[in-house]
Order: structure tokens, then C-alpha cells, then sequence
């Protein structure tokens, strides 16, 4: 409980001398006994909030709390979070500053500074004045919480990948029935259409814990149900991320939101659950599309943050045959068609543009600001090369198929340029 009397700020035994904006600067704080109240007290849901809520009542300071890449992730106060965080992220670990009409007094906390940094933000015309009991008291209640909320996260993360470790291995129709409860427990409708994705970051990198807490928490937000885990025996790449979410229009939206930082592919919609492992596979072809799509775009200076999730379902025939054939045999036959340009890549490059503008000779001169002769001379060439006629259907569907990712983005820049 807190009393005010005049100058004076009673809280749970500690007094307090408040300066008249309100900011504790003097004498006992009894940070064991703000500690044992505020951890006693602690509410089952918005515990962070209810921290920098009690903290903010006695230091009259608007508190953030960022993450180690600047997010915020709870704060208390109309402030200028974006504009503080350009302060606060070069400022040494116990630092004072002003930003504005701010007064900040900043605290990094983790190994590292990689766990959080703490920002107390006051109106007042001098620095904030805040003593370090205070400051220190906070630190140790916020890392509790996190420490508690991580470690909720973690078993989470933990029984969401064992049960798509169990579903992408395979589980019997019989026992479909046993399975079916513990997705509705996580927001699913029983036997209603599923899609598994496969997602892979376009850094390649794999993905730490915390983006998969975070993957759910913005799934959860957005009203989508959503298991996804990373590092599964059944993925075909360490970096790569799977989920299962429904067929639905605003579970395909939100996921298509994410093709800015992934490769991704989707499934065909399944209703049964011993039918995942075909999903997986369905999604794995599909993001393998997805990836030598980004990657082509990345050969031609184009963005691949722009890039969409590719649908199984809707895969062009070129495209479902190139990833249902044998991976290596496919890859020596592709090398074995594309040897005779590896002299020659002013003639692919045509051979590629030219397929891209529909055989469009006088379009494939306009784009690579050539004559149209020039144009015609180069796909002679190509065709001595490859000892075969671009006029021949089959020569085209072997280059079509060999060359598809190049030719999609490819496609993609003429429209950019349009």
C-alpha cells in the first residue's frame, strides 16, 4: 500500500522523498520488501505489465522494456519508444540521458546486454535522479518475470515439437482419435482441413528459440492456431522451420506475411491426420521452389523480401516435375543441358530473357537494349550450342524446366520495371 503525505511517499514500510515531479531521489528504499510485496502479488497473466505498472506509480517514470534487437516488450507510459531506443541502444549498460524533453536513465541487464534493457523516461527539466536501489529492485523483478515467462516458453516449445515430431512420423488411423484432442487444445477444430509449411529464413540461418516463442505469440495474436518447431527429424534441413496451421483465408494470410523472411512452402489442404508425413513432403517441394525462386531473384538485384509463399496445389507442371524427380539425377541432367553455356552467358542470359517475354524477340532486344538482329543472332547461337531448335516444343519445355527459377524472376523484373 502506498500513502502520499505532502513531500513524504510511505511504500510498504520504505520512506520515500519525492522532489515535486514525483521521481524518488532520496533516502530508504527497502528493495527485499518491494521485492517480496511485488513477486507476492504477482497477478497469472500480464506480469511484466504489473512490474513497470507498480514501479511507475512510485517513481512517476514511464518504463520500457526492449529486447536485444529493440523491440519493446512491455511498457508502461506514452513515450517515444522508437526514438528512445536510438539512444538507448549505444548507450553504455548504466547510463543517463536525454532525448527531447526526455529525462532517461537506462539499465542493460543480461549476459552480454543480451536479455533486456530497461529505460526509466521522465518529463522532468533535470536528469532523473532515481536511486540505484531502485533501479537495481526493478532489474531483479523484471529478470524474474522473463526468467519465468522464458521458462514457460521453453515448455511450450518443448510439447509443441514433440507432438510434430510424433504427427510428421506418422501415426496410425487408429489412433487419429487420441491426437485429435490435443490440437483443439491449442485452437484447432477437430478433423477440419490442415496445411503444413515449411519455412526456411532467407538468411539460412536457423532460427534461435525465441523467434519460434515469438512465431506464436504473433500466430496467437492474429487468431491463427499455430504449432511450428524447429530442428525436427524429419526436416530436410537444420535451418528449416515446419508448422501446421488450418486451411483457412486468414491462416493463409497471416502466413503469407512471413514470406518476408522466409522461404516457404505450403502443403496441399489434409483432413487426416495420418496424412501429414504426405503434407510435409507436399510443403518441403513446394519451399524448395520457393528457395531457388529467392535465390534468382537474389542473381538479378531484386528483393527477396518481396517474395510469395509457394502453394503446392498450384505448382506448374514444370515445377511439380522437377521436384518430384530424384534430386540428383534431376541436378546432373540440368548440368548436362546447361554445359555448352558455361562460355557463353550473354547467350543464356538472351535465351533466359527471350523465354521470359513469351519468345518475344523484338521484347527480349527492347529489355536488353539490343538490336533485334543481335537478338536473332544470339538464339542461332544457342541453338548450335545446344544442337537442338528453340522451335521445337520439346527443347523448350527441357529449357523451361532447367531454367524455371531464372526465367520466374526474371519476370518478376520486367514487371518491377512496369
Amino acid at each position: 500500500m502506498i500513502y502520499y503525505l505532502n513531500a513524504l511517499c510511505y511504500f510498504d514500510s520504505a520512506v520515500i522523498f519525492l522532489v515535486p515531479g514525483g521521481s524518488i531521489v532520496a533516502e530508504q528504499f527497502h528493495a527485499l520488501s518491494f521485492l517480496q510485496v511485488t513477486m507476492r502479488n504477482l497477478p497469472e497473466s500480464d506480469q511484466l505489465e504489473y512490474v513497470l505498472a507498480r514501479v511507475s506509480r512510485i517513481t512517476n517514470c514511464a518504463l520500457l522494456v526492449y529486447d536485444s534487437q529493440g523491440d519493446v516488450i512491455a511498457a508502461i507510459g506514452d513515450v517515444p519508444a522508437k526514438l528512445i531506443w536510438e539512444f538507448a541502444a549505444d548507450a553504455t549498460p548504466d547510463a543517463q540521458g536525454r532525448v527531447g524533453r526526455w529525462s532517461l536513465r537506462i539499465r542493460r541487464s543480461g549476459p552480454s546486454g543480451g536479455i533486456f534493457t530497461l529505460v526509466f523516461a521522465s518529463r522532468e527539466s533535470r536528469d532523473t535522479n532515481l536511486l540505484d536501489e531502485v533501479v537495481d529492485a526493478t532489474d531483479v523483478a523484471i529478470t524474474a518475470v522473463l526468467g519465468a515467462m522464458r521458462g514457460t516458453d521453453v515448455r511450450r516449445i518443448r510439447d509443441i515439437a514433440q507432438l510434430l515430431e510424433t504427427l510428421e512420423s506418422g501415426i496410425q488411423a487408429a489412433r487419429e482419435h487420441r491426437y485429435w484432442p490435443r490440437l483443439v487444445e491449442f485452437g484447432f477444430s477437430a478433423h477440419s482441413p490442415l496445411l503444413v509449411a515449411v519455412c526456411e529464413p532467407l538468411t539460412g540461418l536457423s532460427p534461435p528459440q525465441e523467434f519460434i516463442a515469438g512465431l506464436l505469440d504473433d500466430a496467437a495474436a492474429a487468431g491463427v492456431p499455430f504449432l511450428v518447431a524447429a530442428r525436427l527429424v524429419a526436416a530436410t534441413s537444420d535451418s528449416s522451420v515446419h508448422g501446421i496451421l488450418p486451411d483457412d483465408a486468414l491462416a493463409r494470410s497471416w502466413l503469407s506475411a512471413l514470406a518476408s523472411q522466409f522461404s516457404i512452402g505450403v502443403s496441399s489442404p489434409h483432413s487426416g491426420l495420418p496424412e501429414i508425413p504426405t503434407a510435409v513432403r507436399e510443403a518441403e517441394h513446394a519451399q524448395q521452389v520457393a528457395h531457388e525462386r529467392n535465390q534468382a531473384r537474389l542473381r538479378l538485384a531484386l528483393d527477396a523480401t518481396a517474395s510469395e509463399a509457394v502453394d503446392y496445389r498450384t505448382l506448374r507442371l514444370t515445377n511439380w516435375t522437377k521436384v518430384e524427380a530424384p534430386g540428383r539425377e534431376f541436378r546432373a541432367r540440368r548440368r548436362a543441358l546447361l554445359t555448352p553455356f558455361d562460355e557463353h552467358e550473354t547467350i543464356l542470359e538472351t535465351v533466359v530473357t527471350y523465354l521470359a517475354t513469351n519468345l518475344s524477340a523484338p521484347k527480349t532486344a527492347e529489355i536488353l537494349f539490343l538490336h533485334t538482329n543481335t537478338v536473332r543472332y544470339r538464339l542461332s547461337r544457342a541453338e548450335e550450342l545446344l544442337g537442338e531448335s528453340l522451335s521445337s516444343p520439346f527443347t523448350l519445355a527441357d529449357l523451361v524446366l532447367a531454367l524455371s527459377p531464372e526465367i520466374a524472376a526474371r519476370k518478376d523484373l520486367l514487371e518491377e520495371n512496369h
